[in-house]
């Protein structure tokens, strides 16, 4: 089988969705899907296990022609659980494991995201990602669950109005957006907050609301920005330590981060520049599927190098 025709995979497995791309070896894009969720606690459910086996299915249903396939599943977490949560994801796709390389999704959303070999990655979507390498191929998660946390406008945006509600905070304009965006007054708002199964998915759409109300000078939004400025640049300092002394591209992404518009970009890039002036402020180049995709191709190869085949 010649290299033009055999396919490399690469997924980008989360607990919202499951995005894959195929491609050949040599270059180019044959398929892409976008699916239900994956994401894994522990070791793989049937579940999980069936979404992805529907996934290569559909992008491969020879699987003669993988010449390898890269999954980024989010769970992918200890070193003690990964060789049975890989063993497990090969057999149900029915491939070789060596043909297969099982990682945390900030790996392969850092190699879809950055376009140098030194980088750094905070993704702030529905979760946080965070992530940092050297060179392609050696991607390193930094906080892959979330232990240390990261700020994040939307969650930190509840206890700020509750405060303002309950008068330990003034009273700002973001107090009604908020409100008015969660459907509830006032004195319902606890209430709502502890009982109702849809506020988590309500709050996880502040993140326009707080932006809006920050760009017209709203005193609570500009602090809860603030903070989250410094938290993202913060994070970015940690991982850059990590590095060897030198420039490096700091990559700054997510559906989070991107609601912020330029003038977030823009205030991340002030705050780190005064801190890392080395730093080579960039968006996401691709995306982490596609990062998952480079990664399929690199392992290929490599492969091919050691093995000859």
């Amino acid at each position: 089988m010649t290299a033009t025709s055999r396919v490399v995979i690469g997924i980008d497995a989360g607990a919202t969705k499951t995005a894959a791309i195929a491609g050949l070896l040599d270059g180019g894009v044959l398929d892409r899907l976008r699916t239900g969720p994956s994401a894994i606690v522990g070791l793989p459910d049937d579940e999980a296990l069936a979404v992805l086996r529907g996934v290569v299915d559909r992008l491969a249903p020879d699987r003669a022609r993988i010449a390898h396939i890269v999954i980024g599943l989010s769970g992918v977490d200890f070193p003690d659980e990964h060789p049975e949560q890989h063993r497990r994801v090969a057999n149900a796709l029915e491939v070789p494991r060596e043909r297969l390389l099982l990682v945390n999704d900030g790996v392969v959303a850092l190699a879809g995201a950055a376009g140098r070999d030194r980088a750094t990655l905070v993704q702030h979507g529905t979760e946080v990602t965070t992530a940092w390498r050297e060179r392609l191929g050696g991607e390193t998660v930094f906080d892959s669950v979330g232990v240390a946390d990261v700020f994040d406008v939307r969650l930190k945006a509840v206890p700020a109005v509750a405060r303002m509600l309950d008068g330990r905070a003034t009273v700002t304009p973001l107090c009604a957006r908020v409100l008015e965006h969660c459907g509830v007054t006032a004195a319902e708002f606890p209430r709502w907050m502890m009982r109702d199964p849809a506020a988590r998915e309500r709050i996880l759409r502040l993140a326009p609301v707080v932006f809006e109300a920050w760009r017209e000078g709203d005193a609570t939004a500009s602090r809860l920005v603030g903070r989250a400025v410094e938290d993202y640049v913060v994070t970015t300092l940690a991982m850059a330590a990590r590095l060897k002394p030198g420039p490096f591209q700091a990559c700054f992404g997510g559906g989070t981060i991107a609601q912020g518009g330029e003038a977030l970009v823009a205030a991340i890039g002030e705050r780190l520049a005064r801190e890392r002036p080395d730093a080579v402020l960039a968006t996401p180049a691709a995306s982490p599927e596609e990062g998952a995709l480079v990664l399929a191709r690199h392992a290929a190869r490599d492969a091919s190098a050691r093995f000859g085949t």
